[in-house]
């Protein structure tokens, strides 16, 4: 491994031991003791936060604790490409990136565990943001409360009576019938100026967010879906069961032999657009599991190690950017990587 002068490269300065590092064992007691003295704890807080947790639950098996694993494979992702090339992928503030990684994965979780929560959220972010008459702003403590628009800026907000009493109120309760009877689609903005009407005053978002879910009796279910999922053979360094490890490594590693064999155009439009079921790139699994280096990923897409490198970050790529690149119509992207899908598909029938 080339050793490179911590001076000459941009990163943070915790990360020195682990640029420093003569071989793997030395880079990954360093990694170790950042994580451990650094990086966990402020994962750890992200996750406490959004959550809403207390710190004894990542002690055992809970969704805290897998989030906090899974928020450790992207970063170790990072730092492993960063200590292969720190010229190409620095590292200015390591514990801003783990905070970051942790509020995308606890976002993609709540996504996940709650949908219609999450869609009911940010359709109200979107009305409240861009229809006339209507507003969110935020506090000098930092809270965002709503309203209409002439009391922007107003800091006192509804009382707790006020808001319960919107539970009984018969026109409200007729119009969330209607709005319920709609899809939940249209009429939002009528909805809502209703209520800032009956409050008389500013929420906050949070609270008027709670509020609808119990007015509209939302109920989420867990996603399902059937598409080709490679996050379902995710490999990860903290997995218990030993056999069940090289069992996922057998199938990526058979999984990246039928890739090789796909055509130009199904490889790029599979390859550079791979996502798991959260929308994070996947493509970083052949390398993190030794089965292909970044110059071989970059071979079979037929590119520069150099080209791939600059993409790396993009990762995954849209259709249209992938179109681009390749000189085709966005619809030509979508029918390869289809076919591609459908190929694996039958060739990989009996792993999956």
């Amino acid at each position: 491994m080339k050793k490179y002068p911590a001076q000459t490269i941009k990163v943070d300065a915790l990360l020195e031991p682990l640029l420093q590092s003569l071989n793997e064992q030395q880079a990954e007691n360093a990694t170790e003791l950042l994580i451990s003295l650094h990086l966990g704890p402020v994962i750890k807080r992200v996750i406490s936060y959004k959550l809403h947790l207390s710190f004894h639950y990542f002690d055992q098996k809970s969704d805290a604790d897998d989030l906090y694993q899974e928020v450790l494979v992207q970063l170790l992702a990072e730092l492993r490409l960063l200590r292969q090339s720190p010229p190409t992928h620095p590292i200015g503030d390591v514990r801003g990136l783990a905070a970051v990684i942790a509020y995308r994965t606890c976002a993609a979780w709540m996504r996940r565990q709650f949908p219609e929560r999450h869609a009911l959220k940010s359709r109200l972010y979107y009305v409240l943001t861009r229809q006339e008459g209507l507003a969110i702003w935020q506090t000098e403590s930092g809270s965002s409360l709503v309203g209409f628009a002439v009391w922007r800026n107003r800091s006192k907000t509804a009382k707790g009576d006020r808001i319960a009493q919107l539970r009984e109120n018969r026109a409200l309760v007729s119009e969330l019938a209607t709005f319920n009877q709609k899809g939940r689609r249209e009429g939002l903005a009528d909805l809502l100026a209703s209520i800032f009407n009956l409050l008389g005053a500013p929420v906050d978002f949070d609270e008027l967010h709670s509020l609808l879910i119990e007015l509209l009796q939302i109920r989420d279910q867990p996603i399902q879906t059937s598409d080709f999922d490679i996050d379902a053979v995710a490999v990860s360094a903290n997995e218990p069961n030993i056999a069940w490890r090289v069992e996922k490594r057998i199938f990526l590693q058979r999984l990246w032999e039928e890739v090789r064999q796909l055509p130009a155009n199904q490889r790029a439009a599979l390859l550079l657009n791979l996502r798991d079921s959260e929308g994070r790139d996947c493509i970083s699994l052949f390398s993190l599991t030794g089965i292909a280096s970044l110059d071989e990923i970059a071979a079979v897409l037929e590119m520069t190690a150099e080209n791939f490198a600059a993409l790396w970050k993009e990762l995954p790529l849209e259709d249209a950017r992938i179109a681009q690149m390749l000189g085709v119509t966005r619809q030509k992207v979508i029918n390869a990587r289809k076919s591609g899908r459908e190929r694996l598909t039958r060739r990989l029938k009996g792993f999956i």
